[in-house]
């Protein structure tokens, strides 16, 4: 259909209008050769299967470009924190050699007498801590000493209780022992009294009366002997009973003040402790802030008025400096770049190729499932 069209054209250009009516008649009456109707199914059925091709491929390149994309810009991203972390470091070196060789500026005025300020406060810090320290160690002396004294009293008094129930318990144990033979003899006594009257009674038994009661005066005796000597022992009991009860009560008075020695230390140890963690967590606070601006001063000092590259101990601070901020730049430059390209992709492409794609795969499973059925 575009021949005709193109031969109707040409026929109406200014060259035709210029030639003469033979050589017209001649271009006109031309044959063109057209191609046949298979050939051109076969070139539209090649053309639809190469855009469906394209359209499939194009999401493996999206995707591999995607990966590759993320991969790299996740390096970039890397080095570039690597470099900021690094110039972070040549700042804080810039700041520490300037106040290592004394050099001023008056951009840097403010900044030195702060970091001086801090510093201060770190060895206020540093002296509170060993005084602090020193303290701990004489106040923890004393106390052991006292804990210790207090101690050795303590085991003492009941090293004293425990011989002093030594002594009551076989002292006890012989006035339960003379308490119970006095029991005995009293009994026995008894006995023979009542019975020297029954013999008494009996017209023959006047001898076994005699024998009985005097064998009765014998017992009298004895039972007279065990009751004095249980009367000694139970004074005696009661002045070892009254002594063990004083020596426990001494024993437990000790032991209270042991106990109370060794909280009270506990507590100063406690108590000083606390003390020094404050002074250690101030000597942390300065020094983080004298990093802090140090770093600063290193910064103030890149982008001071009054040049200090001429100095010969900071020039190679400088250079380094100035490779560390080309080389942030050429990296985040790459990584703006990155995430344009990335930004710009034939997102019509990608959806065709998506929905052929899944096309295909539901074709094939329902063919699947159509000759496995």
């Amino acid at each position: 259909m575009a021949v005709p069209a193109l031969g109707a054209s040409a026929a109406t250009s200014p060259t035709m209008m210029s030639l003469s009516p033979g050589p017209q008649a001649k271009i006109s009456t031309a044959r063109v050769s057209r191609p046949g109707r298979a050939e051109r199914v076969a070139r539209g059925l090649w053309a639809t299967l190469s855009w469906i091709a394209g359209s499939i491929a194009y999401i493996y390149v999206y995707l591999r470009g995607k990966l590759d994309a993320g991969e790299r810009r996740r390096r970039l991203v890397t080095e570039r924190d690597g470099s900021q972390r690094l110039l972070a470091g040549a700042f804080k070196d810039l700041g520490t050699a300037i106040l290592r060789e004394g050099i001023g500026a008056p951009d840097l005025t403010g900044l030195l007498e702060a970091i001086g300020r801090a510093e201060a406060r770190r060895e206020s810090a540093l002296a509170d801590i060993a005084a602090s320290e020193n303290m701990q160690a004489a106040e923890d002396g004393r106390l052991g000493a006292q804990e210790s004294a207090l101690e050795a009293a303590w085991r003492t008094c009941d090293a004293a209780r425990a011989e002093a129930d030594e002594l009551l318990r076989p002292v006890t144990a012989q006035s339960q022992d003379v308490a119970a033979r006095t029991a005995r003899v009293r009994e026995s006594l008894a006995t023979h009294e009542r019975d020297a009257q029954v013999a008494a009674a009996q017209p023959d038994g006047a001898a076994r009366a005699a024998h009985l009661r005097h064998e009765a005066a014998a017992l009298s005796s004895e039972l007279g002997a065990l009751q004095a000597q249980a009367a000694r022992l139970e004074r005696e009991l009661v002045g070892l009973r009254e002594r063990s009860a004083s020596l426990r009560a001494v024993t437990a008075e000790a032991r209270n003040k042991l106990e109370a020695a060794v909280t009270a230390r506990r507590a100063a140890a406690g108590s000083m402790g606390a003390g020094i963690a404050g002074h250690t967590r101030e000597q942390s606070e300065a020094e983080r802030e004298i990093g802090e601006l140090t770093e600063q001063l290193g910064r103030a000092a890149a982008q001071a008025r009054v040049d200090l590259r001429e100095q010969a101990p900071l020039r190679p601070l400088y250079q380094r400096i100035d490779r560390l901020k080309e080389t942030i730049g050429e990296r985040s430059t790459a990584i703006a770049a990155l995430d344009q390209s990335l930004a710009h992709y034939d997102q019509r492409k990608l959806l065709t190729g998506v929905g052929l794609a899944a096309g295909l795969v539901v074709v094939t499973v329902g063919v699947l499932w159509v000759v496995l059925r």
